[in-house]
């Protein structure tokens, strides 16, 4: 009877169909998995770094350009981190239309996420161009959503990506009542396919997996928590954001570019969708709770390849969500201000992938003196 191998080491290259460029290191022992090495080595781009040195109305328009498909989340949390050093306090409008920005974010990120990556792999494609002549209608549904929620951002942002009205202060123009709810109705026309969405990625086959992660998510008392409240955790934690740097530690790694996030005497966390519906389901709205039963969605759900269900919700829920705001608001026209004084200021938001932290330190002139930025990826990493 052949002898199955004491030791053997997976090398995969290069993964594919992630946000970022990294590579995978698996060490097997007889019985079990003795070391995992996911090698993130794209290289380091150093915004922290040439942040120094720039004005506090420069920064916003900067780190929109981190990432790719989240540049409302960077610049949202710069804004906030900047006012927060400032001493500014936005106003209410200004944080309901920071709110529909940061749900059009998520909600257009997790749209590509499942339908460019997620299925090419499940249905064995190399890429989302090579399914669409077997899956028209999932076409169809992708470009109608992606296009209802990229018109948040042209609408209000002033454009899809990379917004120009989001200032420090608040936004420099102001969309009409008309605007809005027209936009409602564009949303309310593709609500079906969310919904779609949902029994279609529910109903991949998912390999049986238990994780034991300490899920952390952002949470107020009143809503689904995108960019402010608490930091919660599925096992007890209960932060206010200025305590994070006490709390959340950093670690380099010898063989990635990446650095690894860990909770102080907790150890790893996941932070994300799945972390953000297991820490706040009952925010959810009621149909999207109802919509979560029919597909045998429950919490706690420990099984991280369920991420992609948890995200399929977010999309349904953010859309109800987008529509009741945009509904709801009436819109008048102010002027951002801000005056410029020396401090510290820190903010944590909901980017698509997880928690995201920027801090700043300004001096006298409004310069950027310090700069700290911890991503999703980070936040994931070790885990």
């Amino acid at each position: 009877m052949d002898q199955k191998p004491k030791h053997q080491t997976i090398y995969i290259d290069y993964l594919a169909r992630v946000e970022g460029e990294t590579s995978l290191v698996v060490k097997v022992g007889h019985e079990n998995v003795e070391e995992i090495k996911l090698k993130i080595f794209e290289p380091p781009r150093f915004f922290e770094g040439f942040l120094v040195g720039r004005k506090y109305d420069e920064v916003g328009d900067i780190v929109a350009r981190i990432c790719g498909i989240c540049p409302i989340s960077h610049m949202t949390t710069t804004l906030q981190a900047v006012e927060d050093a400032m001493g500014v306090i936005p106003s209410p409008q200004t944080k309901l239309l920071r709110r529909l920005m940061c749900l059009s974010q998520i909600v257009s990120s997790h749209i590509i996420h499942l339908y460019m990556l997620v299925l090419p792999d499940y249905f064995g494609y190399s890429g989302f161009l090579n399914m669409t002549a077997q899956f028209k209608k999932e076409k169809e549904n992708f470009l109608q959503m992606k296009k209802a929620m990229n018109r948040v951002g042209e609408m209000i942002g002033g454009r899809a990506l990379n917004p120009i009205s989001m200032v420090v202060g608040g936004f420099t123009r102001i969309p009409s009542r008309e605007s809005l709810l027209s936009l409602a109705e564009e949303i309310e026309k593709v609500l079906p396919m969310a919904c779609e969405t949902v029994h279609l990625i529910s109903r991949l086959p998912y390999p049986k997996l238990y994780g034991n992660s300490e899920f952390v998510a952002l949470r107020t008392d009143e809503e689904y928590a995108l960019n402010e409240g608490r930091l919660v955790s599925s096992q007890g934690l209960d932060l206010e954001i200025h305590d994070y740097p006490q709390v959340f530690q950093e670690q380099q790694e010898e063989y990635a570019y990446a650095k690894k996030s860990f909770l102080k005497g907790r150890g790893t966390f996941m932070v994300g969708a799945l972390a953000r519906v297991n820490c706040k389901f009952d925010q959810f709205h009621e149909q999207t709770k109802k919509l979560a039963q029919e597909v045998n969605f429950g919490i706690p759900e420990h099984n991280p390849f369920y991420n992609n269900v948890a995200q399929s919700l977010e999309i349904y829920n953010g859309m109800l969500e987008c529509i009741r705001l945009l509904s709801e608001i009436s819109p008048y026209q102010e002027k951002p201000e801000a005056a410029i004084r020396p401090g510290e200021g820190i903010a944590i938001t909901e980017a698509p992938r997880g928690i995201l932290m920027h801090s700043y330190a300004l001096n006298s002139h409004g310069v950027v003196e310090k700069a700290n930025l911890v991503t999703p990826t980070s936040h994931n990493f070790a885990k």
